[in-house]
């Protein structure tokens, strides 16, 4: 798919709000220094993040995502290290901050898998480190189940489904473009928030802020090391 297109498709569904939750989040907790940036997506918030002076690392599990995010860091003259990256795997550098925004801890498929992510985050954060990342409630993604639409916009069928988890469900959407269709397959499943809490806690993290949002929670924790 042209990348264009497919950026304009995955930004259409980016709220705004949320962004800026997070660009004032990181105004808070932290100063200009090195910040990863898990599941960027097209890599709105890793631009806007080193134009302020981040040094950012931008990743993302899809490699369609990251030569995207080359693609609009060349057309911005923005310098980004950019690479695929499933935060299921260990990391080797260590940064000042992390953040993981819209979603990212919500494609994870247990609470195993939850607490060997953020194991693997809390790892590489220096001391005192923050990290910053989002959960859908329950209340949402329970919602979603039989949802259907069809944009004309942006050329899309998307239709939702439950899961196999508790509180789970599946993104079935087709994007037309002038060659052909492309069908992407989206799983997402959430928990309550204090599970969220307490496995933080248990790895080491302290809790220091949360913004609530009627789809989401935000999370700020710090490793108090």
């Amino acid at each position: 798919m042209d990348y264009e297109v497919l950026a304009e498709f995955y930004d259409s569904f980016i709220d705004p709000d949320v962004y800026e939750t997070y660009l004032d989040l990181l105004d808070q907790y932290t100063s200009l220094g090195t910040i990863l940036d898990i599941g960027c997506g097209t890599g709105t918030l890793s631009l806007e993040l080193a134009k302020r002076g981040y040094h950012v690392c931008a990743t993302d599990l899809s490699n369609e995502m990251v030569q995207i995010v080359n693609y609009r860091a060349y057309q911005e003259e923005v310098t980004l290290d950019i690479f695929v990256y499933d935060m299921l795997d260990p990391l080797n550098d260590h940064f000042d901050s992390v953040i993981a925004s819209m979603d990212v801890i919500n494609h994870l498929a247990s609470l195993e898998d939850v607490e060997f992510g953020l194991q693997n985050i809390y790892d590489s954060l220096n001391n005192h480190g923050v990290f910053i990342f989002d959960i859908l409630s329950a209340e949402y993604i329970d919602m979603l189940d039989g949802y259907v639409e069809d944009d004309q916009e942006f050329k899309f069928h998307w239709e939702c489904k439950k899961g196999t988890g508790e509180h789970s469900i599946v993104h079935h959407i087709t994007v037309h473009d002038e060659s052909s269709d492309h069908q992407i397959t989206i799983y997402e499943e959430t928990h309550d928030l204090v599970e969220y809490e307490t496995i933080a806690k248990r790895i080491g993290f302290q809790i220091i802020d949360k913004r609530v949002f009627s789809e989401r929670t935000i999370l700020v924790l710090q490793k108090n090391i």
